[in-house]
């Protein structure tokens, strides 16, 4: 089963990439099948779960066809809903007692990418995403030093146990899904809402980092790193509103959370 396992990742991750090459629902909505249909096979889910993913797609289908309020909301519900496990039907693979991960919470950005957000393309696009990463890496090290320096982390270099795996959670299922979904979907359209108010932007960059920090709550060993999980959500959308483009707050979010996990001691943020 550990291989089956190995290839429900495999596919969904091909499934995010696959988005970059040509954002085709005939290619990443096959790869995405057969990731389900993998981790069916390895237990990593069961038909329940199944329904639910499905459940969120159709809600995709007719937000992309006519974006209502009500719509946005329920596709909100359902994705925290999976994220944060609150959802029957899906067995996460444990690599250690505190390390786990699972094909459903992903899926939370991923629907955002595939249908919503415009995705860098040509020189100029990327030239956009290096401009943000650039602000983003001044950033995350004003973070590290705020934290270092406030007792919110210690440095700690040690690579963490399983490190590459590790590292590919943090890009394909933490990093690339959240961005998806907070910047993607919930900061873009705070930005179209608030459009009309003035700072409506920081209004929405905001409010979707209270969002933000609010999901992380149950992972969060205190108030203190609460606070710099905000930082860092105003980091990531701040970087997005100066470049336009998501992979710049998906890089940064990636770089931050690495370095965090390998020179420090690591709570994810």
């Amino acid at each position: 089963m550990l291989l089956w396992t190995l290839c429900a990742f495999i596919f969904l991750g091909t499934s995010f990439l696959s988005l970059w090459v040509r954002r085709d629902p005939k290619i990443w909505g096959t790869l995405l099948g057969l990731s389900l249909l993998s981790g069916l096979v390895a237990g990593n889910m069961n038909w329940i779960g199944l329904i639910f993913i499905i459940v969120l797609l159709l809600l995709w289908v007719f937000y992309d066809r006519r974006p209502n309020v009500a719509l946005f909301i329920f596709i909100i519900c359902v994705s925290a809903s999976l994220k944060m496990r609150f959802l029957p039907g899906y067995t996460p693979f444990f690599f250690t007692p505190k390390f786990a991960v699972g094909l459903e919470g992903s899926l939370m950005g991923l629907f955002p990418l595939a249908f919503l957000v415009p995705l860098a393309r040509g020189m100029k696009d990327w030239a956009a995403v290096m401009k943000g990463l650039v602000i983003g890496c001044a950033g995350i090290a004003i973070l590290a030093v705020l934290a270092t320096f406030s007792g919110a982390t210690h440095w700690h270099f040690e690579p963490p146990t399983f490190a590459a795996a590790r590292t590919l959670s943090n890009f394909f299922l933490t990093s690339m899904p959240e961005e998806g979904f907070y910047r993607g979907l919930i900061q873009n359209t705070f930005c179209k809402y608030f459009e009309n108010i003035r700072l409506g932007k920081i209004l929405a960059l905001i409010s979707t980092s209270v969002l933000f920090t609010a999901a992380h709550v149950y992972w969060s060993p205190g108030l203190q790193i609460l606070v710099f999980v905000f930082l860092a959500s105003l980091l990531y959308g701040g970087v997005y509103l100066i470049s336009g483009k998501i992979e710049s707050s998906i890089f940064c979010h990636f770089l931050l959370n690495f370095i965090h996990m390998t020179f420090f001691s690591y709570h994810a943020m």
